[in-house]
């Protein structure tokens, strides 16, 4: 074996490179099919049946090769070619389809033919030449080295599977995020290319293996024993991707479902085929009846699988301990990476392993019965065309027919059944071992009560699987939770639980994670009317995603939304009496209908005949529908989810733009929870690139819409929605009356952002920096602040950066003493200002009004001829700063009251001055504005801080019209050292933000 240590590492660099092409080929060619459940099992069976093909074609000519190892160089070197051109023949297959074809053919399913043709023509012709490596290789090997074939079949199993285990890992953790996607197939590339050199330098001519002549009789059984060995190939690679179809459904509940959960579960999958091969190598050889070895791995197989089932609660618990404990580091973060390789390796393991002893034992069975060197390719088709088979039963048919549960014992009882084939074969034959009937009656009976166990005693438990562990720690839904339904749907498994008590509170899981929640039961009879109706946490923003939109565009007539969530959304749509048709583009049809528990607060969503379900992933959708809308309303699940961040990317936005109308306006939900600072910036500057203008708006604690338009600017918002009877509920639910109010959640636009994220890496599909990202950040549970710390700001950035004028927000606020959500900044300010005109009016519970009480204390002692200034100014500019970024304080009477403060009470000159220039920040008087800040830095005062003071001098100046010399030296000289460190916090980046529009 050491002789061919040198082929070995060929093949093991040759498993890594594979299973890197297969991750990103597989990313490539989903951005242009999409990643509905139909399209992933399409894309997977597009990659197997290239192999199988490959595998199968080689086969028939491997005898005619006369040095297999210089053969396999250049399939290796030709890959390693294609890699490295594949990404511009992807970008010019999809130009001409968006570009000429699609818009030729006009929708329908001639664009999905198109797409699948394409997509074949794309990913066939290197798949084809990955399937013939493994015969390639392997005869190059056995023709030298013919009398140890087990040992070398297995160690060529072992070396390549452990190489695809590792490259698993390394194409997710570490390349795609160093190098993206080109980058990574060029390191792929660079592997072949080494691998070619080497092995086209190879010398030696060795005769080829050929089938030896049957003995008198023996060609019926031969050919009886090749059929049912090729149908045992087909059924294990079948079973086991019937298990790893279930696996990873399981364990996305467990682990999480990003992209990084799938890499890890294909690594450790892989890995347990890896090391079954390997601990086979060294036996094969010595067994004297393979046959019934191979009988006994299948059996061990479906009973393993069935048998690490219950594994899950260990794996629940494990999990559960690790992330219950306080504080996330960078350790913890590979904690959890280990922890969850590990909790893969507890589940899938046992059957892993044996199922890598499979193809070893077949191969080598069929060799030593006389078969020739060219069946090594039909075992290895066979296998992967069982493969196609499995993943397209389980995937497509059998998880929404029958569960994940049982789609894992299903791929059991197909081994178990395959084993006792073999069995009764060894059985029934003249030369069958003693005890062999009672070892196959016991082998039987066992495997029996393995699959009524499966099937009929054990059960997953929903409220353990919807417990969202992976983020919280917590390990299963607690005893005030009760199960409404629980389905496992095509591409994910949904959950509807309902809190016990009279609030009707229900929330709705995918995979494990909270996607929307409502509240049914608005006034519980012990409930204060005057504290409003009672609204889950995430209500606002589902109720605003769909408000908004409309209106900056009320008379939209068509609009599309991508993703249904609780479906409140589509049913605000729904309340305009000007739209005609709204197209719904929900992934998982399982949705749709766990969100009729819903009812009746989403009860447009389903009776409306203008709304119309499509059951696709929305770039395929959009690209087969052909439409244009006047809105499309992109409201995904956290782009953390494996495949939702390509609806975050520069090309999504670019394709999206086809599909509105003129002045047609795209409304992009985002979340800043679980979400880094430098990840929103990713997705701003996508947006900024492909969009002429954009405003983003606050629409939850941590929410985000985004309005962008193709041509022109997008406007103020209408305040017609706010009339519509339809909508009547849904605005009271919130407390939406006035104009003012939605003008309060404006936050920035392109004017005033695009100087900052012109030069931003933008999320993209070559450069996936969200999906790569995401997870880590919700692991970390950052919070991206970046956009609270520029609403915060207490100076009028929107309008004097921005050239945006707020509406007055309404004195009264929401009107009554709710909790106001989305509001609470604005009305701690409204409220702030109406206990100085009313001190006996009534405040939320949610709100403190103690800063104006603390005010008039002080400012008593002024009035008292009593003054303490260094207490009134605290004070006083804590209130402003609390107030000025949400309501015009020139308007107010408490403002009025400072600014004659000052004079009538004879405060000190440096106070007279700080009120005058915070007077003339508020008015926007730019002259004065820049004399205050003047006498300000003469005095040596640190009243302001030195970041207040840098943003008040570039306001001055842009109020002025300074010219860019002006600006840039200002910044220069005055922004440059403010910042107290080059950390990306939210603080940081608002300042430098505006240090790059005064750089502009």
């Amino acid at each position: 074996m050491a002789r061919h240590a040198g082929l070995f590492l060929l093949f093991f660099l040759s498993g890594i490179s594979g299973l890197i092409y297969e991750s990103i080929w597989s990313r490539y060619i989903r951005q242009f099919v999409g990643s509905a459940a139909t399209a992933q099992v399409l894309v997977l069976s597009l990659f197997m049946g290239g192999m199988a093909l490959g595998a199968l074609l080689c086969s028939r000519w491997l005898a005619k090769v006369q040095r297999p190892v210089r053969a396999y160089g250049l399939i290796e070197g030709g890959i390693g070619l294609y890699a490295l051109a594949f990404p511009w023949l992807a970008a010019g297959v999809m130009r001409l389809c968006y570009d000429t074809i699609f818009p030729a053919l006009g929708g329908g399913m001639a664009i999905g033919a198109v797409k699948w043709s394409m997509a074949g023509l794309l990913i066939l012709p290197p798949c084809i030449l990955l399937g013939m490596t493994f015969p390639l290789m392997s005869a190059g090997i056995l023709r030298r080295d013919r009398e140890r074939s087990g040992e070398i079949l297995s160690f060529l199993y072992f070396t390549n599977s452990i190489g695809a285990a590792l490259g698993a890992l390394l194409s997710g953790f570490v390349l795609v995020g160093r190098f993206g996607l080109p980058g990574t197939l060029a390191c792929a590339a660079a592997l072949n290319i080494f691998i070619a050199l080497v092995a086209l330098a190879q010398r030696g001519e060795h005769a080829p293996i050929v089938a030896r002549p049957p003995e008198p009789g023996e060609p019926a059984a031969r050919a009886k024993l090749v059929r049912l060995l090729l149908v045992v190939a087909f059924g294990t690679g079948l079973s086991s991707f019937m298990y790893e179809i279930g696996w990873i459904r399981l364990l996305s509940m467990i682990i999480g479902s990003a992209t990084h959960s799938f890499e890890v579960m294909l690594s450790a999958f892989v890995f347990g085929l890896a090391v079954g091969g390997l601990w086979v190598r060294g036996k094969m050889d010595r067994f004297h009846r393979p046959e019934l070895v191979l009988g006994f791995v299948q059996i061990l197989m479906g009973v393993a699988a069935v048998a690490t089932l219950p594994l899950y609660g260990l794996a629940v618990q494990a999990m559960g301990w690790l992330m219950a404990g306080e504080g996330r580091s960078e350790s913890t973060w590979l904690a959890f990476n280990a922890l969850r390789y590990g909790l893969c390796l507890v589940i899938m393991f046992p059957a892993t392993f044996c199922a890598g002893m499979t193809l070893p034992l077949i191969t080598h069975v069929l060799l030593k019965r006389g078969q020739a060197e060219g069946i090594i390719g039909r075992v290895y088709g066979f296998n992967t065309l069982g493969a196609i088979v499995g993943a397209t039963l389980a995937g497509l048919l059998l998880m929404p027919l029958i569960g994940l549960q049982r789609v894992i014992v299903v791929g059991a009882i197909v081994d178990i059944a395959l084993g006792l084939a073999l069995l009764r074969v060894e059985l029934q034959s003249a030369t069958a071992p003693r005890g062999m009937r009672r070892t196959f009656t016991l082998a039987a009976a066992s495997s029996a009560l393995a699959v009524v166990y499966g099937l009929a005693v054990f059960h997953l438990d929903p409220m353990v699987l919807s417990a969202t562990v992976y983020r919280h720690g917590r390990t299963r839904l607690g005893d005030g939770y009760e199960l409404i339904s629980y389905v496992d749907g095509r591409t994910a498994s949904v959950t509807v639980i309902r809190l016990t008590d009279e609030r009707e509170y229900r929330v709705i899981y995918t995979n494990g994670k909270p996607d929307a929640s409502i509240v049914l039961n608005r006034y519980p009879p012990e409930r204060d009317p005057m504290t409003g109706p009672d609204i889950a946490g995430d209500e606002p923003n589902q109720i605003l995603v769909g408000l908004i939109p409309m209106m900056m565009r009320p008379e939209a007539t068509h609009a599309a939304l991508i993703g249904f969530g609780s479906g409140v959304t589509c049913h605000v749509l729904l309340g305009s009496p000007v739209l005609e048709r709204l197209d719904t583009i929900e992934i998982e049809p399982a949705m749709v209908a766990g969100s009729r528990n819903f009812l009746p607060v989403n009860e447009r969503a389903y009776s409306d005949p203008r709304n119309h379900f499509w059951f696709d992933d929305a770039k395929a959708f959009f690209a087969g529908a052909a439409q244009q809308y006047d809105l499309i309303v992109s409201e995904p699940t956290n782009p953390w989810v494996s495949g939702v961040s390509s609806l975050f990317t520069v090309e999504f936005y670019r394709e999206a733009k086809r599909y509105l109308k003129p002045k047609g306006v795209l409304a992009q939900w985002l979340q800043g929870y679980e979400l880094s600072n430098e990840l929103l910036l990713t997705v701003l500057a996508a947006l900024d690139q492909e969009f002429a203008d954009y405003q983003i708006l606050r629409v939850g604690d941590s929410d985000w819409v985004i309005l962008a338009v193709a041509d022109g600017e997008l406007g103020q918002l209408s305040p017609t929605p706010l009339q519509w009877p339809a909508l009547a509920g849904e605005l009271k639910l919130i407390g939406v009356h006035d104009i003012g109010q939605m003008d309060g959640l404006l936050v920035a636009n392109r004017r005033m952002l695009h100087p900052f994220l012109v030069d931003k890496p933008a999320n993209s599909d070559a450069h996936p920096r969200l999906d790569t990202g995401a997870e880590k950040a919700r692991f970390m549970q950052e919070a991206a602040g970046f956009l609270h710390s520029l609403r915060w700001t207490p100076a009028p950035l929107l309008a004097v950066l921005g050239g945006v004028e707020r509406r007055p927000y309404p004195p009264e606020g929401i009107g009554d003493l709710r909790p106001p959500h989305v509001f609470r900044e604005t009305e701690q300010a409204a409220a702030l200002i109406r206990l100085y005109d009313d001190p006996t009016t009534g405040v939320a519970e949610a709100l403190s009004v103690t800063a104006m009480n603390l005010w008039i204390d002080e400012q008593r002692k002024v009035e008292a001829d009593l003054p303490d200034w260094d207490a009134w100014i605290q004070q006083t500019y804590g209130i402003y700063t609390e107030v000025a970024p949400h309501i015009d304080l020139s308007r107010t009477r408490w403002w009025a009251t400072v600014c004659r403060t000052v004079i009538e009470h004879k405060a000190p000159a440096e106070l007279v001055s700080v009120i005058d220039t915070l007077d003339a920040l508020t008015l926007r008087d730019g002259p004065r504005l820049q004399r205050g800040l003047d006498d300000l830095k003469a005095r040596g005062s640190k009243l302001l801080s030195a970041g207040m003071v840098s943003i008040a001098g570039m306001i001055a100046l842009e109020l002025q019209a300074a010219d860019g010399t002006t600006r840039r030296d200002y910044a220069a000289a005055n922004m440059d050292t403010v910042t107290a460190s080059d950390e990306p916090t939210a603080e940081n980046l608002a300042y430098r933000a505006l240090r790059a529009y005064a750089e502009r």
